[in-house]
C-alpha cells in the first residue's frame, strides 16, 4: 500500500514535471514566433508607389463579402480611396509592411500605414461640426480639434457617388481578434438592387473622383484632429490568423509615437470583427461617424 502511494506520488511529480516542460516548450516557441515576425516587419520608404497600397486598400474597403464590390480600378479615382494613399511620401507619412520572409524582397502580405490630412483641406472649419464627446476624449478644445466631412459636397455625379459607394474603408485592416482585414471603414450603404441605375453606375465609374475644388475636401473617415493621423491596415487573406496585425499596429503605432504625434485615430464600421483588435491595442472610442466607431489611441 505505502509502495503504490509513493508510486502515485511519483508519477504525480513526474506529470507535474512534464508540463512545466511542456510549457516552457511553447513559451520558447511563441518567443521565437514573435521574433521571427518582427524580423519580417520594415518600414516603406517614402518613394513607394501606388501600386504598393491598392492590394491592401482593397481589403480595406471590400471588407464585407455581404456588401456590393468596390471594384479595385475605382480605388484608382475615387477620392476618398486615393486621399489614403496617393502622393506617398509627405510629411506625416508613416507606413510598416509585414513581408512574407525575412528578406525585404520577398512579397508584402500586411500593410499599416497613417497619414495626416492636407492642413489646407481642415484649416477653418467650425468647431460646431466637432462632437463634444471627440474633444473631451482628446483634451483638446476649439480648433485643435477639426471633425471630418462623411459625404463631400459637390455635383449631383460626386454626391451619387460618395452616397452609393461608401461600403468600407477599413485604418485602418488588421485582424478579427488577429487579422481581419480592416482599420477605417466607411459608412452608408449600396443600393445596387435598381438594375436601372447600371448605366449610372458605369458612368460614375470611369468619372474621376479626385478631390477637386467645387468638392468640400476630404478629410478622412477617422480624422479627428489636424495633429492625429489616421490608420488604415490590412493583412492578405492567406496570412491572416498569425499575430501580423497585432504586429504591424504596435509598430507604426511606435513609430508614429517616435515622429511626435501625440495619437492615432481610426475608424472601424459596425461588424467588422478587426474592432477588437484595436481594443486589445489601445484604441478606445471617441465618438460616432455615420455606422462606424471613431476610435483613438495615445501614444507615448
Amino acid at each position: 500500500m505505502n509502495a503504490a502511494q509513493t508510486d502515485a506520488h511519483d508519477s504525480q511529480d513526474t506529470s507535474a514535471d512534464s508540463l512545466d516542460t511542456s510549457a516552457d516548450s511553447l513559451d520558447t516557441s511563441a518567443e521565437a514566433a514573435a521574433a521571427s515576425l518582427r524580423g519580417r516587419i520594415r518600414p516603406l520608404p517614402a518613394e513607394t508607389d501606388d501600386e504598393t497600397f491598392l492590394p491592401f486598400l482593397d481589403l480595406c474597403f471590400n471588407w464585407s463579402m455581404d456588401r456590393p464590390r468596390i471594384e479595385l480600378e475605382d480605388l484608382r479615382y475615387r477620392s476618398d480611396a486615393v486621399f489614403y494613399y496617393r502622393g506617398w511620401g509627405r510629411e506625416g507619412d508613416i507606413a510598416v509592411a509585414a513581408h512574407a520572409e525575412a528578406d525585404v524582397q520577398s512579397p508584402i502580405v500586411g500593410l499599416a500605414w497613417v497619414r495626416l490630412a492636407d492642413i489646407d483641406d481642415v484649416v477653418g472649419r467650425a468647431d460646431e461640426k466637432v462632437g463634444g464627446d471627440f474633444a473631451a476624449a482628446l483634451d483638446k478644445t476649439g480648433t485643435e480639434v477639426v471633425r471630418s466631412e462623411v459625404v463631400p459636397e459637390g455635383d449631383a455625379v460626386a454626391d451619387a457617388d460618395a452616397v452609393a459607394d461608401a461600403d468600407a474603408v477599413a485604418a485602418a485592416g488588421a485582424g478579427s481578434g488577429s487579422d481581419a482585414p480592416a482599420a477605417t471603414d466607411t459608412d452608408g450603404s449600396a443600393d445596387a438592387d435598381n438594375a436601372a441605375a447600371e448605366p449610372a453606375a458605369a458612368e460614375s465609374a470611369a468619372t474621376d473622383l479626385t478631390p477637386s475644388d467645387e468638392q468640400m475636401p476630404f478629410t478622412g473617415y477617422g480624422w479627428v484632429a489636424a495633429d492625429i493621423p489616421e490608420l488604415s491596415m490590412a493583412v492578405l487573406p492567406d496570412h491572416q490568423g498569425q499575430g501580423i496585425g497585432g504586429a504591424l499596429l504596435d509598430t507604426v503605432c511606435a513609430l508614429a509615437r517616435m515622429s511626435g504625434f501625440p495619437a492615432v485615430s481610426l475608424s472601424v464600421e459596425d461588424g467588422n470583427g478587426a474592432a477588437k483588435l484595436y481594443t486589445d491595442h489601445g484604441f478606445v472610442s471617441v465618438g460616432r461617424n455615420g455606422d462606424s466607431d471613431v476610435l483613438v489611441r495615445k501614444l507615448g
